[in-house]
This record gives C-alpha cells, sequence and structure tokens, in this order.
C-alpha cells in the first residue's frame, strides 16, 4: 500500500524536541500541536484495524476522527441506526477503541449528520441504506423535487427541518457516548448540500413553512437581496442550529466532557445568502454549542489554507474557549475533484499553522497519506524542518 516506514525513528526523536511528546517542558513554554488528528475509514477486518493503528501511532498522531456513521450505516451494533453488512457480528467501534487506547490514541466518533445515502446506482460497491426508504418524509428534496445527488454527486441527504431526522441524530450520537469511551464527536455534513440549487422543498418543510411565514417557499426567487429569499435561509439555517443544539444537549446529560466538534466550510459571511449550504457555524460559535470547530481548509494553495483558517479565527467571539483545530488536506499523488499534486506539502501547512499559534490541527485522510509523497512521515518532515529552520 505505499506504506513508508523509514522516516519513524527520525519522526520520534524529531516530535521529541519539536512537538513535546513524554518531555517535560519549562514552565510557560508553549506544547506545540497537542492534538494531531487523523481522519479514517474504517476497515471490517481485524488485521486492516490493527495495520491502521499502528501506522497511525507510528506516524505522531494522537486523535482518530472514525467515520462512525457514513453512508446511511454505523459501525456497531445500534438501537436507531442499522449497522453495516459487512461489519454485522463485530463491533467495530468497540474493537477500534480497545486497539486505540492500547496505542495512546483518542478517538472522536465521526458522524456524517445529514448525508444519509450514496447513490448506489453511480457507486453499486455500496450497501443501500433503508433509512431514507423506510422514511421517505425524512428524504431532502430540491425544488425539482429531485434527491440532492443531482447536485452534490451521488450524496443524497436527509432532511434537517423534520424533527425524526434530528431526534435520530442526537439519539445516536447519545448512544454513542453512552456505550462508548469516546473522546469526541465530531459532526461532519452538518449542512445542507452543496451546489447549484439549493434544497428543502419536500411537502414536510414546504408546509411547516407556510404555516409560520403565510408563504409556500417553491414560489420564493433565489434573489440573494431580497428580504423573502433571507428569511428562507434563516429558517434553513436555524434547522441545522436546532440539530447541534440537541446532539449538544443530549451528549453533555449523558458525558459532559466528551468534546463536540463540527467540520465547517469556512466561506466568508458575504456568501451567506449566496452558497446552498446553511452552515452558520459563526452562530454555532455565537450560541457555544461547540467545543471545537475543525475548519476544512482545502484551499489548493498555502496562501488559501491560511485565508480558510484565518477566517474562522477573525470569527471566533471574545474569550471564545473553543479550540480551532484545522483540517488539512494531504497532498495526494493521484488527481481527482478532490486535490492532488498541486495541492501543497503538509509540512508547509504545518508551519503556516504552527506560526498561527493553534493548538492542533488534522489531516485529511489515512488513505490519501498513504497515496502522496510525504507518507506517513509527514509529521516527521514537518518537525525536522521546522527544527532546522529555528536553528538558523
Amino acid at each position: 500500500m505505499g506504506r513508508k516506514f523509514s522516516a519513524v525513528t527520525i519522526l520520534a526523536a524529531s516530535l521529541l524536541l519539536v512537538v513535546g511528546i513524554g518531555v517535560a517542558k519549562p514552565s510557560g513554554q508553549n506544547q506545540r500541536f497537542a492534538f494531531r488528528g487523523v481522519w479514517l475509514r474504517p476497515e471490517a477486518s481485524q488485521t486492516s484495524v490493527t495495520a491502521q493503528l499502528d501506522d497511525i501511532a507510528q506516524a505522531g498522531f494522537t486523535d482518530v476522527y472514525l467515520e462512525t456513521f457514513y453512508h446511511g450505516f454505523v459501525i456497531y451494533p445500534s438501537k436507531f441506526v442499522p449497522q453495516r453488512p459487512e461489519m454485522k457480528g463485530t463491533d467495530y467501534l468497540a474493537l477500534y477503541l480497545r486497539e486505540a487506547r492500547q496505542r495512546g490514541l483518542h478517538v472522536h466518533a465521526w458522524l456524517e449528520t445529514f448525508y444519509w445515502e450514496v447513490d448506489t446506482k453511480a457507486y453499486p460497491q455500496f450497501p443501500r441504506t433503508p433509512l431514507l426508504d423506510k422514511n421517505p418524509e425524512w428524504r431532502l428534496l430540491l425544488r425539482d423535487g429531485s434527491p440532492t445527488s443531482k447536485v452534490e454527486h451521488a450524496h443524497n441527504f436527509a432532511n434537517p427541518a423534520h424533527p425524526g431526522v434530528r431526534q435520530l441524530i442526537a439519539n445516536m450520537a447519545e448512544e454513542i457516548v453512552s456505550r462508548y469511551d469516546v473522546a469526541g464527536v465530531n459532526l461532519d455534513y452538518v449542512r445542507y448540500p452543496a451546489g447549484n440549487e439549493d434544497a428543502g422543498y419536500d411537502p414536510y418543510t414546504r408546509r411547516l413553512y407556510k404555516n409560520r411565514y403565510g408563504i409556500d417557499p417553491i414560489t420564493i426567487e433565489r434573489v440573494t437581496t431580497s428580504a423573502a429569499w433571507r428569511q428562507w435561509v434563516w429558517f434553513r439555517e436555524e434547522q441545522v442550529l436546532k440539530t447541534v443544539q440537541m446532539v449538544r444537549e443530549q451528549v453533555k446529560k449523558a458525558r459532559p466532557k466528551v468534546v463536540l466538534s463540527a467540520a465547517i466550510f469556512p466561506s466568508p459571511e458575504k456568501d451567506r445568502y449566496v452558497s446552498t449550504k446553511f452552515q452558520n457555524w459563526r452562530e454555532m460559535l455565537r450560541r457555544g454549542y461547540l467545543d471545537a470547530i475543525a475548519p476544512m481548509a482545502y484551499a489548493s494553495s498555502l496562501k488559501g489554507v491560511e485565508e480558510e483558517v484565518q477566517t474562522v479565527l477573525n470569527a471566533l467571539p471574545p474569550m471564545s474557549p473553543v479550540q480551532v483545530l484545522p483540517a488539512l488536506a494531504v497532498q495526494k499523488r493521484t488527481t481527482d475533484m478532490y486535490g492532488g499534486p498541486a495541492h501543497p506539502p503538509i509540512a508547509q501547512q504545518l508551519s503556516m499553522i504552527h506560526d498561527l499559534d493553534l493548538p492542533g490541527f488534522s489531516v485529511f485522510c489515512y488513505s490519501w497519506i498513504l497515496d502522496s509523497d510525504e507518507g506517513l512521515g509527514l509529521l516527521g518532515s514537518w518537525a525536522e524542518s521546522r527544527t532546522a529552520k529555528e536553528k538558523e
């Protein structure tokens, strides 16, 4: 799989010097990057579990965002959501947690909040979840009645405005923290779909909106400066915010110390009425719903990555306790819609994050790291270069 173990020895020594693992630091000296996360899709194999986590621990990561709810399935036996077919008979969340603990890694349950169904016609290798077929009124629809996979490739979303959807998400999150010793819960896809058309035109939402405001939203033109459009945007933002609030209340009631985080698109405020995501992360921060926020800083240039991170830093309320932990994309060898060799190397991105005095970061993702020239030595490469720079 192209794994690079040659940098492990250098990495361990470099991290001892620069990151401060297991080393007593002088009083008042900030330990850089106490949080070093990686995003991981699990595999249904004991051998794969141990191999993945061995790689991750040896590479110097401290935390794992483990994909726990995706494509409308979970990786453990749940009362609320079906378990992935290939994982039935084994509690893979428990397995990953046990193996991670042995390696000193912290696991965060990564949930694809509203993205519930992959288009199995486009990707027949994946199983089809029964969640939206059994509850068709939970399906999010575009203005013409199409599913959201029409605008966000292969991604069919659940409807944030439906109370059944919100309750299932909150119940699932509570179930996870009640049954498993996870360090955190991460809400990904905590938004409406991205694309050139907006969503929310299912019969339930249209009726709900009309009862509240006296107008069928399907009649509202997408004129970003109009009061009618902006009210319709606010309404959909509020549905997402209600979900985050519900998750927080149920998670914190079950286990107060669990870290609730969200992966967000750090777009400027001016894009609020242009975007179709309706992801008002600024309001999540203002209302104190999050303990940490992970801006997905996936710009194709180093300057762009820094601007995305700075957008979130500039939006933090005064004295906010929220940790900003940017999610960075690795420089893949394979070019596709998500990136490729032109992306800035992680070593360069980490130097920029270091200079912003942030407590940590995460790298997306494990499989991409294996498809990169930096490989599993990417943190060591940064530590070496940083040490050399500081000696100049």
